[in-house]
């Protein structure tokens, strides 16, 4: 044990559900944590990765329950530890946060709205460290400087210049004691209203390093890190994992990383362990695990990623790997998945697509959003029967661009042609633009924002049939509704329940089916699968392929992730800054990009080669 700084023994949390405990989250897990050593701990949602990362900072709710011969030792030395599972709420402040820090999957949901970024990151130093408030306020400043949320001094330094030239008030050509002060109260100016910053006013990304800032303010000696990246682009992502790396190994700080994806585990992780209904299933060495996986369930979750390389007909999912079928060898492409689609079909693909006539022609499209132009002089054309991806980092305009083909926004100026139809020049209350939203449908990124809790599933099926008067029939319209349950796999029982009693895969479902109601003939996909399990995703990347297909429907299929959007798409744009900077077929995006931009995004893609 003299290189262990944490040892979880048969660790086993329940849960009470009416007021009995029949929910077992985790069940008698046991691992170590060696010092210095990154843990990867991998599986789908509803695993017990959480609740085990929960139960190792005593932050279980009151309806969990560990189970008495448990056991967490935080190892202060070789031989001195402390059993946290005995801890109180006030021994825990001694080491939550100080010696076990935590950051948490979802940072808006983190932070508290009522309250600057400074503050709150002030509160966590000042509870653990004998710091006064001026000396709290800039180990503050050299924590957000050190995660690059805020710049540097010397950044800084060249923004005040920077500024003083274009407003032409720059009157000194070497620094003199006034310009030197001048520069300092600039300096911290720039910090201070950073610090005063409320969360609503940054980004994902930004969000998730201040939360590492306050993770790493006490030097911790362990640190857990509970899906930190899920939700961001590739390129943040990328950003976030070199931070993450670079501060423990600078700061000799022990890391759990959890995940679901085994992509994003193979950038940081020594070790790996893989969850399956609260069990490890296996444990080993990185390699060992990506490599040489012996358990069905690995290997199915190593499958579930989209190749970026190979073209596919279809993703494997969890189930193809299942106990009884032992010989299935992960390695050997023929069996990793359905069909390899080859060069010339693909080429016989596109220029099928391409004879095609056009259905939607965006022309010269500017749309402005207070004052500031968020897209700019946008031209494509998407052709019948054809999928074309979008992708680019948040920000860019990929949602602005799919709400201006349904005017839901308005644009300053340009053209979206609708099988010939003029959208901008109808108003918004018009009767043809009514009936035209029947053929133009869209699936959004999160499927529990998208669903009313108030309506069963059934409802919300009908509705768009309800609202545009397609069927008057009540039973014709519940027909319908059963038809397209069973197309998306549910079941029909599935029409009286509501969304809460749906996980995150069924619920996107749903959002499916729903889309598919009014028998459209073009579909927004935006961000559908960015927020579901790589094996949920797979499952629902090959639902939208079939339904695209069987319905001859044409897609703009929106992702910040290349490997999903190359296995969905025919031909891919990309986008960056409102702009769109590449278009071409997906081989051509994918093995000869001409943009810089375009090649940064696709090494920021977590990949590993599954045939090493």
């Amino acid at each position: 044990m003299s290189n262990v700084i944490l040892d979880v023994s048969n660790l086993r949390v329940e849960f009470y559900i009416n007021r009995e405990l029949n929910k077992i989250a985790v069940d008698g897990i046991s691992f170590q944590l060696k010092r210095g050593d990154i843990l990867g701990i991998v599986g789908e949602s509803g695993s017990g990765k959480s609740v085990t990362s929960l139960a190792i900072m005593g932050l279980l709710q009151r309806s969990g329950k560990i189970a008495l011969d448990s056991q967490i030792r935080y190892y202060l030395t070789q031989q001195e530890y402390i059993e946290t599972t005995k801890l109180n709420s006030k021994e825990w402040t001694q080491y939550r946060g100080k010696k076990i820090a935590m950051i948490f999957q979802e940072p808006m949901s983190s932070f508290n709205p009522l309250y600057t970024i400074g503050y709150q990151l002030l509160e966590v130093i000042e509870l653990h460290q004998t710091l006064n408030k001026k000396e709290a306020k800039k180990k503050a400043v050299e924590l957000l400087q050190s995660v690059k949320v805020l710049e540097d001094d010397i950044t800084l330094e060249k923004k005040y210049f920077s500024e003083k030239i274009k407003t032409k008030k720059l009157r000194f050509k070497s620094k003199n004691n006034l310009e030197h002060r001048q520069i300092q109260s600039y300096i911290k100016k720039q910090k201070e209203t950073f610090l005063q910053r409320y969360p609503h006013e940054l980004s994902g990304g930004q969000l998730q390093r201040v939360m590492i800032a306050m993770a790493i303010s006490c030097k911790p000696d362990i640190l857990i890190a509970d899906e930190p990246t899920t939700a961001l682009d590739v390129t943040v992502q990328k950003t976030i994992l070199k931070l993450l790396l670079g501060l423990c190994k600078q700061n000799n700080i022990s890391m759990i990383f959890i995940s679901h994806d085994l992509g994003v585990i193979n950038e940081v992780a020594d070790k790996i362990l893989v969850m399956y209904r609260g069990k490890i299933v296996e444990r080993g060495e990185k390699d060992q695990i990506l490599y040489h996986p012996k358990h069905d369930y690995t290997k199915g979750l190593i499958a579930c990623l989209p190749p970026l390389k190979n073209k596919i007909d279809r993703l494997p999912i969890i189930s193809n790997f299942s106990s009884d079928k032992q010989t299935v060898d992960l390695f050997k492409q023929k069996k990793l998945i359905d069909r390899i689609i080859s060069n010339k079909e693909i080429q016989d693909r596109e220029k099928d697509v391409i004879d095609k006539k056009v259905l939607l022609s965006v022309k010269n499209l500017t749309v402005e959003l207070n004052k500031a132009t968020i897209l700019n002089n946008i031209t494509f054309e998407v052709y019948t029967g054809e999928t074309l991806g979008l992708v680019g980092e948040s920000g860019c305009g990929k949602s602005t661009l799919s709400k201006t083909i349904l005017k839901l926004l308005e644009a300053k100026q340009g053209s979206i042609l609708f099988d010939k139809y003029e959208i901008l020049k109808f108003p918004d209350n018009s009767n043809f633009l009514r009936k035209l939203r029947k053929d133009i449908q869209i699936i959004f990124q999160n499927p529990y924002n998208s669903l009313n809790p108030r309506l069963t599933i059934g409802q919300t099926i009908m509705e768009p049939m309800i609202i545009h008067k397609t069927e008057k029939k009540y039973t014709k319209r519940k027909e319908i509704v059963e038809t397209l349950l069973k197309l998306v796999g549910l079941e029909e029982t599935s029409f009286e329940r509501y969304p809460h009693e749906f996980s995150g895969g069924q619920r996107q479902r749903i959002c499916i089916a729903r889309a598919l109601a009014l028998n459209p003939r073009f579909i927004i996909c935006d961000e559908s699968v960015s927020a579901l399990d790589v094996s949920v995703q797979a499952q629902i990347l090959n639902l939208l392929k079939e339904i695209q297909q069987k319905f001859k429907l044409t897609c703009i299929f929106i992702s910040h992730d290349l490997s999903v959007t190359r296995f969905m798409s025919d031909r891919i744009m990309v986008m960056r800054k409102g702009e769109i900077i590449e278009l071409g077929t997906a081989e051509e995006i994918v093995n000869t990009p001409k943009i810089k931009y375009t090649k940064e995004l696709l090494d920021s893609v977590p990949q590993f080669s599954k045939n090493k």
